[in-house]
């Protein structure tokens, strides 16, 4: 089973890699070392071999062992080495004097030398010999390959050279399969006896990490590896590289087993006896891993043979005992097995294991995966009547937890439907239809729960009434992004509430006012909301109305400037949802809170949460894109983009919400855009202008389009997004209004500087007028409730005050404060950009060293985060206003000089700070003296170097020989 890649393929193995390198620096000192590798077939103990070499840019020669018809062709890996270097150095084998006994053992027909294993004989020593010629110019690897399949000479050979090597360049390596080592005593007890040896170290390569075989996978598709995929990749092939290569490649085939894999494993099991094969079939079909009990309980063999079977299977590293139970070394095995058996014992297995599973005690599983793995097997065995009704009963035990496996269950069930009579009479098949719909709508997509709750209100009236049928429907129509026929169905809905609204209708309200809310529709969404809470009055009354009317109203609180207040509304409904569906919502609301309370680190862990979350509930393709694309932005803002990428691209937009595009367009632009990659931001943009957009995430794609076009230098395309929200925003919706004015005025002025420059006529006066209006408008809306200004808010409004007065006089304090604010929130890059302009404002008004500082600190966060056009900004604000963003160098002055000078101490340790561009409020900090003080030492100094500025005077310090 070849485990070679290519280097440029290769991922993880750093703590492998770090040890190599050790012994290849060691080697280099004359410290040969000896190095084992062990793992299972196809682990990569070949490829770490070539990895090392291709780092270290050493030779690499690699010698395999032969295994053929179950017998070692003797020393076939030293016929492998010395056919390398033939080719390689053929030199050595002609030249050398001392490497006789190679040449004559490797001459075509030779039968001089003797394999007795005496290493007097003269071979061995040769094999020494030639050691010190491979390494004459550089460390060199040598490797003896596949140990377990070697014969007894090739051992002794390698044990030789282990013992013998002194100050050789050289670092030699055994691999080998631990589980064939393993099962072979007398290969245990020699690979003990080079353990011990004191220039060994042992490598035991296990399976990849998840992320690195999301790399690998990624690097197959050369593109983003669909998430669905590497959480199968991962489940079956366990990090194997190799069977993470053959994995993918059998799903690009459209193959569910990888045709090579088959065959090898199918190989080792029809070695086994009857009795080791019938277990191991038993084991797969159970598809867990399982008791002896069960085991026991399941297969038609007495005690002992059971004991003997798993004894031959676990010494057969097929089978291993994990916490007193059974399980596959690896699942593929499980896999392979299970295909193997005929399809009368796999009916025969899955009858005896359902039957078991009755047996059981309530306690053996839990209830959810009892009822689940019941009626799997009943399925499997072909009674249909008991699985009907045993996937009902699992349907119901996973829907509050597991939501996707309680939707599969229900598909099947209604599949089985009219095959099973009066099996079925018990049931209400439209009451089954909803609960699909409701499962279906965050699990495989709301496509498919229209089509379910269609179908079950043409066979009758919804469990909780028509006003609630047609809100969800609507509710499903509006995630598919239907949201003209969403709309009919939410006024039908609230039409039939008119008479009907008790206790019942709760849920019915709530649902509306997130749908107004949707719609942006704050008056109408709150005024629903309360009405469910009402009728609700605590969570424990009705949890999924309570949860959901919370919610509404928590953003509806943000919207309206208060999202402090949003967060714990949301709070108060992520513990009060009783079921996965209703968490995942609830999350949803809270992160949205959270970032727009400028809370990134908490929306971020939130997001990533309930992704994490949604993996294990099924949910991840209802949610999974929305939650990602949330823990992104929070990221971008926070500085994090290395994060922020890797986030964005581990879940492709396979989405079935359109907002969740939406959301993952948006954190996809702006990364883009602050990057300075102009085409994709532009492509992401325009992906998300193209998709079905209702009111409220209108405000997000329209801050979306100012954002980018502001980043990338389009002001009139920035401006007319922003002119497009402030007019949807108003003033009931003030957090987005001051995003809005934010994104306008920083537009326009921008754009108005660009007139003047060119000359063309403009009013200036008349545009500052308009746009303080619109702050002044804001403001006022925001100081009207009865809290503070909101971290987001007051940032917002701060860049806006700031960026208007570079119309006329830039305001060096206005753009301090917008910098503090919104280094207050954790953005980054925006905290970067306002220092930009303190930078450019401060050197305006001749404060060069406040500009200085100023610059130096944007330029700063601006290279850790490469963002390559505010870098460029810069780069022209440096150039424009002469102010170098590398910081000054401090410098001293000798005695004699201030001597000279007529300079006391005091004076001359001025003189340096002011060199440095100390303000003489900074200096007089540094040397604890007033600011009056330093005044005065300032003053003076000017007089006795006779110059009239603190430049000039800076500059005669830089002549005296500062360094």
């Amino acid at each position: 089973m070849s485990d070679r890649l290519l280097s440029e393929d290769f991922v993880g193995r750093r703590a492998e890699l770090a040890a190599f390198e050790r012994a290849i620096v060691d080697a280099r000192k004359g410290l040969p070392s000896m190095v084992l590798v062990g793992g299972d077939a196809g682990i990569g103990k070949t490829t770490i071999l070539s990895e090392v070499a291709h780092r270290a840019d050493v030779p690499l020669y690699l010698g395999r062992s032969t295994h053929i018809g179950g017998d070692a062709i003797p020393l076939a890996p030293l016929a492998d080495l010395l056919r390398q270097i033939r080719r390689r150095r053929p030199e050595l084998l002609t030249d050398a004097p001392d490497l006789a006994p190679l040449r004559t053992w490797f001459s075509p027909g030779s039968i001089a030398v003797d394999l007795s294993g005496t290493p007097q004989g003269g071979l061995f020593v040769a094999v020494l010999d030639l050691i010190p010629h491979l390494s004459a110019d550089d460390v060199v690897v040598v490797g003896f390959e596949d140990l377990h399949w070697a014969d007894t000479v090739t051992w002794e050979l390698f044990e030789y050279l282990s013992r013998n090597l002194i100050d050789e360049h050289v670092v030699l390596v055994g691999t080998y399969r631990a589980n064939e080592v393993a099962a072979r005593p007398s290969q245990r007890r020699q690979l003990a006896e080079l353990i011990r040896l004191p220039a060994a170290r042992r490598i035991h390569l296990e399976g990849l990490g998840r992320d690195d075989v999301e790399a690998r996978v990624t690097a197959m598709l050369c593109g983003p590896a669909p998430h669905a995929l590497v959480e199968q990749v991962v489940a079956r092939g366990q990090g194997n590289p190799f069977f993470t290569r053959e994995l993918v490649m059998a799903h690009l085939a459209g193959e569910t087993i990888p045709m090579v894999l088959s065959d090898l494993i199918s190989e080792e099991i029809a070695a086994l006896d009857s009795n080791a094969r019938q277990l191991m079939g038993v084991v797969a079909t159970i598809g867990r891993e399982t008791g002896h009990q069960m085991l026991a309980a399941v297969v038609d063999l007495t005690d002992v043979e059971v004991e003997a079977a798993a004894r031959t299977l676990i010494d057969a590293r097929l089978l291993v005992v994990d916490n007193d139970a059974y399980r596959f070394r690896h699942p593929l095995l499980g896999e392979v097995a299970y295909a193997d058996l005929l399809p009368p014992q796999r009916t025969r297995f899955h009858r005896a294991v359902a039957a078991a599973l009755r047996e059981q005690p309530v306690d053996v599983l839990s209830r959810v995966d009892r009822a689940g793995e019941l009626a799997f097997h009943l399925d499997r065995a072909g009674d249909s009547e008991g699985a009907f009704t045993a996937l009902l009963a699992a349907a119901d035990a996973a829907e509050t937890v597991a939501p996707g496996a309680a939707f599969a269950h229900l598909e099947r069930a209604f599949e089985l439907w009219d095959t099973v009579g009066e099996h079925a009479e018990t049931q209400s098949r439209s009451d089954r239809l909803w609960q699909a719909a409701e499962v279906a709508s965050s699990t495989v997509g709301n496509a498919r729960a229209v089509e379910l709750a269609r179908a079950a209100f043409e066979i009758g009236p919804p469990p909780l009434g028509a006003a609630w049928g047609h809100e969800r429907l609507g509710r499903y129509l509006w995630s598919t992004g239907k949201l003209d026929a969403s709309r009919v169905e939410f006024e039908l809905a609230a039409d039939l509430l008119s008479a009907d609204d008790g206790a019942e209708a709760a849920l019915v309200f709530a649902g509306l006012g997130q749908a107004a809310m949707m719609a942006a529709d704050h008056t109408t969404a709150e005024r629903w909301s309360n009405k469910a809470l009402h009728i609700v009055a605590a969570a424990v009354d009705n949890p999924a109305a309570w949860a959901m009317a919370q919610r509404v109203l928590g953003i509806a609180r943000s919207d309206q400037g208060d999202p402090d207040a949003a967060v714990e509304l949301c709070v108060q409904s992520v513990a009060a949802a009783n079921s996965a569906h209703a968490r995942g919502l609830a999350n949803l609301y809270l992160c949205v809170a959270l970032m727009d309370a400028g809370r990134y680190q908490s929306a971020a862990n939130a997001a990533l949460d309930a992704v994490a979350d949604g993996h294990l509930t099924g949910l991840d393709q209802g949610f999974g894109c929305y939650f990602d694309s949330l823990a992104a932005e929070a990221l971008v803002r926070l500085g994090r983009w290395p994060e922020a990428a890797a986030n964005i691209a581990r879940h492709p937009a396979d989405t079935t919400l359109p907002v969740g595009l939406l959301r993952l367009a948006r954190a996809q632009a702006m990364l883009a855009a602050r990057l300075g990659e102009t085409d994709r931001a532009l492509n992401r943009l325009a992906e998300a202008c193209a998709l079905p957009i209702d009111g409220w995430h209108q405000f997000v794609l329209d801050a979306t389009t100012a954002d980018v076009h502001l980043a990338l230098g389009n002001w009139d395309k920035a401006a007319r997004a922003a002119e497009r929200g402030w007019e949807s925003a108003g003033t009931t919706a003030v957090l987005w209004a001051a995003r809005f004015a934010m994104f306008s005025v920083a537009a326009t002025v921008e754009r108005t500087l660009d007139q003047i420059a060119r000359r063309e006529p403009v009013d200036v006066p008349a545009t500052v007028s308009h746009l303080q209006a619109r702050i002044d408008v804001v403001r006022t809306a925001a100081a009207l409730g009865a809290h503070d200004v909101p971290r987001d808010t007051a940032a917002h409004l701060a860049h806006a005050t700031a960026s208007l007065t570079r119309l006329t006089t830039s305001n060096v304090d206005a753009w301090t404060i917008a910098a503090g604010r919104w280094a207050d929130l954790g953005d980054r890059w925006a905290t970067a950009t306002a220092l930009l302009r303190v930078a450019e404002a401060a050197a305006s008004a001749g404060s060069a060293d406040r500009a200085a500082s100023s610059l130096r600190e944007a330029h700063s966060i601006a290279s850790e985060l490469r963002a390559a056009p505010l870098l460029a900004e810069i780069d022209a604000v440096s150039r424009r206003t002469r102010v170098s963003v590398d910081a000054p160098t401090r410098v001293t002055i000798d005695e004699t000089s201030a001597h000279n000078l007529g300079l006391t101490a005091r004076e001359a340790e001025v003189l340096t700070l002011v060199a440095a561009g100390r303000t003489n409020r900074q200096i007089g900090d540094e040397l604890y003296v007033s600011d009056k003080t330093a005044s005065v030492h300032v003053s003076n100094i000017l007089r006795k170097l006779g110059v009239n500025s603190r430049v000039d005077a800076a500059a005669v310090a830089q002549r005296l020989g500062m360094a």
